[in-house]
C-alpha cells in the first residue's frame, strides 16, 4: 500500500474521517520521512502548526516496523502529546488500517504479525448479515495489524509487594499519608495498569516513594508478585509492540542505564525536538540536594517517628543500636555541615552560582556516608531472606552513589562540564524575614535550619552534541527530528551543530558521515493555517529598551497590558521571561482588573491553571517559561498572546555562560550562534500557542521594541509566520471585529 492511499484524496484516513481534509503538507512529510526509511537516512523536518506531524510519522514507520518486523520509538516531550499518541492517533490508525491489506507487505515478502484470516459472514447479495450454510456464507478478510505501548518510568508503577509492605509496617509518618494510603488503597481495587497518572490525586512524593517500583529494590523475576505485577505486565506488552511511545526523559534515562529502561528498538522519531539538548544535558549530568541527603538517612531511620529500614527489619540492641544510632546522627551532623557552608558561602547574593575551582567546598559527608554503607553492608549477614538483603544492599549502594557524586562535583572529575549550586527558598515553609535575612540571621558558626532552604550541587556537560553523534546518530538509523519550531532564520544550522549533525557545506552539500557514507535530509513543511487572515502581530512604538531604561519599560508595558486585555476581553497569556517581572506586573494589575480571572504560574499546578483557563470569564493567564511551549487552548478561550520581552536565556546561568565561553573558545560569537537562535526558537514556541486549528484567530503582542530597533530583530520577525504587523492598538479592535463577523 502506497501512502497515498492512506493521507491522500479518498484515501483510507478520508473515508473514516468525515470532516478529514487534503492536507498536501502532511502527504509530503509522510513522503519525505518514507524516503529516509527507505534510504536510513537521517531526517530533520519542521512541520508547521496545523500539518498534522503524527500522522504524518506514524503511517510509514508502521507500515515500515510491520513490513520489515522492526520496533519504532516515538519520543516526545510534552504529556499531551503523548496522551494524544496514545490515545487518539494510534487507536485510530488500528482501526483505520485493518482491513487496508492490500500491497502493505509484498508476496515475496511475508511479515511476522501483521495479519490475521477473520471469518465475515455475507449473503448472497454480497451483505454481511445472513447466510446458511457455515461455510458457503462466509469469506475470509486479511486483517493487517500493530501493536503498540506507553512506555514511562518504572517509578511511576504501583510496587505491590512494596505497597503490601508499607501497611504491614505502618511505614506512615504523617496524618496526611496515612489520608493518601486510603485513597490509594481504594484505587488499587479498580486499577488496571497500576500507573501514578490514574490517581485523581496528586500523592506526596514521601508517600509515593514509599509504594512505588524501584529499580534496585525490584525483584524481577524472583518476586512473588511477579505474576500480578503492573511494571511486568507492561513491559511485557512493551516487548511485543510494534510502536512504544516514550518521553525524552525516560529515552536518556534509557542511555545512562546503557539500554536497560526501553526495549531494544531500530529507529526513533523524536517529536518536539527542540528541547532535546536541554533534556540530555539534565540527564548526562548530576545534582545532589540536601533534601535528597535527608530523605536517603530517615528511610534507613528516622530520628522523630522511630521507623525506617533498620527497624523494619532488625530488633537492634545493645552496642548495636547504639551503634547505629551513632553512625546515623554522625551522617545528619556531616549533612547539615556540609549544606550549611554552602549555603553560607554562595547563597548570598545570586541563589544560582557557578563552582570555577575544584576543592574548594570541604566534603564532610564522605566519612560519614562510607561509615554508613559499610554499616548497612555489615548488617547483610543478619538478613533472613532475599528480599531484606536486598534492600540493604540498595540503600548502601545509595550512600555509595551519592558520596560518589558528590565527589565528582566537588574535584570536578567531568571533563568538558559546568559546576555549580542552587539554592532557593522552599515555597512550602513561608517565612515572614526575606531569604537573604534567613541565611544572614543564622550563627556563623552552626548549622543552619535547611527546612525551608533547598541547597543543590550540580554538574552538567557544556556540550551534547558528541555524546548525541556517539550514541544516537551513529548507532540508530534513521532518527527523524520534528517540530513546528527546528529552524531560525529558515535554516537548521543552530539545531544542527546543538546536536551533532553537520551543517551544509558552502557549496550546498552535506558531508557525508564516516560511518557507511549514509547522509542527512532537511525539510521545512509549512502550515496550512492561513496565518495573514487569522493573526495579527502587534508592535507598539515608542516602547523604552528594556535594558537601558528598565523601569520606564516596566510601567510602559503594564500599561500595554491593561490596553490589550480590555479589547480582548481576557482570553489572554502573559509571557514572560522571569518570575521577578511576572510577579511585579500581576500584582501591579491585579487591583485594576476586577471583572478579569487572573491566574498566575505557581499558584497551582500548570495543569489546573490551563482547565480552569478554558472555563473561566475573561481569563488572563501569567506564566514564564514553562508556559511558552507545550500547552494547547484552542478555540475562542485563547484569543492574544503577549511577548513582553525577547525570551534571550539570562547569560550568567552556569550552563549557558559555560557554553558562550566554548563558543568563544572557537572564535564564535556566542550571541549569533546561540542566544539569538536559542531566543528565536522560544519566540516561535510562544507565538505558536494562539493559532491551534484553522478556525482559530487572534492577536500576538511583542512588547520588545529591540524586535524593530536592533539588526537582529528581523531575523525574529523571518522565523515568524507571514501576518499583517500593527503598531496601532486600534488595529486589535478592528482586527476581532473582522474575524468575530467571520465567524458569525
Amino acid at each position: 500500500m502506497l501512502i497515498e492511499n492512506v493521507l491522500g484524496t479518498n484515501g483510507i484516513i478520508s473515508n473514516k474521517l468525515e470532516s478529514y481534509e487534503l492536507r498536501t503538507q502532511q502527504l509530503e512529510m509522510a513522503l519525505a520521512i518514507e524516503k529516509s526509511i527507505n534510504e536510513k537516512r537521517h531526517l530533520i523536518v519542521e512541520a508547521g502548526t496545523g500539518v498534522g506531524k503524527s500522522l504524518a510519522y506514524l503511517v510509514p514507520f508502521i507500515f515500515w516496523a510491520v513490513k520489515k518486523r522492526k520496533k519504532v520509538v516515538i519520543s516526545t516531550y510534552t504529556k499531551t502529546l503523548q496522551e494524544q499518541l496514545i490515545n487518539k492517533d494510534l487507536p485510530f490508525l488500528r482501526n483505520a488500517l485493518r482491513y487496508a491489506h492490500t500491497d502493505i507487505c509484498p508476496n515475496d515478502s511475508p511479515p511476522a504479525r501483521p495479519y490475521r484470516t477473520v471469518p465475515v459472514r455475507k449473503t448472497l447479495s454480497g451483505g454481511r448479515s445472513g447466510g446458511n450454510d457455515g461455510r458457503a456464507g462466509f469469506k475470509h478478510v486479511d486483517e493487517f495489524n500493530f501493536s503498540y505501548a506507553l512506555c514511562v518510568g518504572g517509578q511511576n508503577y504501583l510496587c505491590i509487594r512494596k505497597f503490601n509492605q508499607a501497611q504491614m509496617h505502618g511505614l506512615f509518618e504523617t496524618k496526611k499519608e496515612v489520608k493518601e494510603l486510603q485513597k490509594i488503597i481504594q484505587w488499587k481495587r479498580q486499577t488496571k495498569s497500576g500507573l501514578r497518572s490514574g490517581l485523581d490525586f496528586e500523592p506526596s512524593q514521601a508517600l509515593w516513594s514509599k509504594v512505588c517500583r524501584e529499580s534496585d529494590l525490584c525483584f524481577g523475576k524472583n518476586c512473588l508478585f511477579k505474576d500480578d505485577c503492573y511494571y511486568n505486565k507492561a513491559r511485557r506488552k512493551e516487548f511485543k509492540a510494534d510502536i512504544l511511545v516514550t518521553n525524552h526523559h525516560l529515552f536518556f534515562a534509557n542511555l545512562v542505564n546503557e539500554g536497560r529502561v526501553i526495549p531494544n528498538f531500530d529507529a526513533v522519531v523524536f517529536d518536539e525536538a527542540q528541547t532535546l539538548e536541554d533534556v540530555a544535558t539534565n540527564y548526562f549530568g548530576i545534582e545532589i540536594s540536601n533534601f535528597k541527603v535527608k530523605f536517603l538517612i530517615d528511610s534507613i531511620l528516622n530520628p522523630k517517628t522511630g521507623k525506617g529500614l533498620v527497624t523494619r527489619l532488625f530488633k537492634p540492641s545493645g552496642k548495636t543500636e547504639t551503634t547505629i544510632q551513632k553512625i546515623l546522627n554522625e551522617a545528619r551532623e556531616a549533612g547539615n555541615l556540609f549544606f550549611s557552608e554552602i549555603i553560607k558561602k554562595y547563597g548570598k547574593g545570586k541563589v544560582t552560582t557557578r563552582i570555577r575551582k575544584k576543592g574548594i567546598i570541604n566534603n564532610y559527608l564522605n566519612k560519614s556516608l562510607s561509615d554508613l554503607s559499610r554499616m548497612l553492608e555489615s548488617l547483610l549477614n543478619q538478613a533472613k531472606t532475599d528480599e531484606e538483603r536486598l534492600e540493604i544492599a540498595a540503600f548502601a549502594n545509595r550512600c555509595n552513589e551519592i558520596n560518589k557524586n558528590i565527589s565528582t562535583i566537588i574535584n570536578q572529575d567531568m571533563k568538558e562540564c559546568v559546576y555549580w549550586t542552587e539554592i532557593e527558598k522552599r515555597v512550602k515553609y513561608r517565612s515572614s524575614l526575606p531569604y537573604t535575612n534567613i541565611i544572614e540571621s543564622a550563627s556563623s558558626s552552626g548549622p543552619l535550619d535547611q527546612r525551608n532552604i533547598r541547597c543543590s550541587l550540580l554538574a552538567a556537560p557544556i556540550n551534547v552534541a558528541s555524546e548525541f553523534e556517539k550514541q544516537i546518530f551513529d548507532k540508530i538509523r534513521p532518527v527523524i527530528l520534528t517540530s513546528a519550531t527546528l529552524s531560525t532564520n529558515g535554516n537548521f544550522n543552530y539545531i544542527k551543530e546543538r546536536l551533532g549533525i553537520p551543517a551544509v557545506n558552502q557549496n550546498g552539500t552535506r558531508p557525508a558521515r564516516q560511518s557507511g557514507g549514509e547522509d542527512y535530509d532537511e525539510k521545512i513543511i509549512g502550515s496550512p493555517f492561513n496565518f495573514s487572515k487569522n493573526a495579527l502581530i502587534y508592535i507598539p512604538i515608542n516602547i523604552p529598551d528594556p535594558n537601558q531604561e528598565p523601569d520606564e519599560y516596566k510601567n510602559n508595558i503594564i500599561k500595554h497590558i491593561k490596553d490589550i486585555i480590555s479589547h480582548t476581553q481576557g482570553r489572554s497569556f502573559i509571557l514572560f521571561t522571569s518570575f521577578e517581572m511576572l510577579n511585579a506586573a500581576y500584582e501591579e494589575i491585579k487591583d485594576n482588573l476586577d471583572s478579569f480571572t487572573l491566574f498566575r504560574q505557581g499558584d497551582k499546578p500548570r495543569y489546573q491553571l490551563i482547565e480552569e483557563f478554558k472555563t473561566s470569564h475573561k481569563p488572563v493567564l501569567f506564566g514564564t517559561t514553562t508556559f511558552w511551549q507545550g500547552v494547547d487552548v484552542p478555540g475562542e478561550a485563547l484569543k492574544c498572546v503577549i511577548i513582553t520581552k525577547l525570551p534571550f536565556a539570562v547569560p550568567n546561568t552556569p550552563i549557558i555562560e559555560a557554553r558562550m565561553e566554548l563558543l568563544k573558545a572557537q572564535n564564535k560569537d556566542p550571541f549569533t550562534y546561540y542566544q539569538v537562535p536559542q531566543a528565536i526558537t522560544l519566540l516561535r514556541q510562544g507565538f505558536g500557542r494562539l493559532i491551534r486549528t484553522k478556525t482559530d484567530t487572534g492577536i500576538v503582542a511583542i512588547l520588545d521594541p529591540r524586535i524593530k530597533s536592533r539588526y537582529y530583530g528581523r531575523y525574529f520577525l523571518n522565523s515568524l509566520p507571514n501576518c499583517n504587523i500593527v503598531s496601532d492598538i486600534k488595529d486589535i479592535k478592528n482586527f476581532l471585529n473582522l474575524a468575530h463577523n467571520h465567524e458569525d
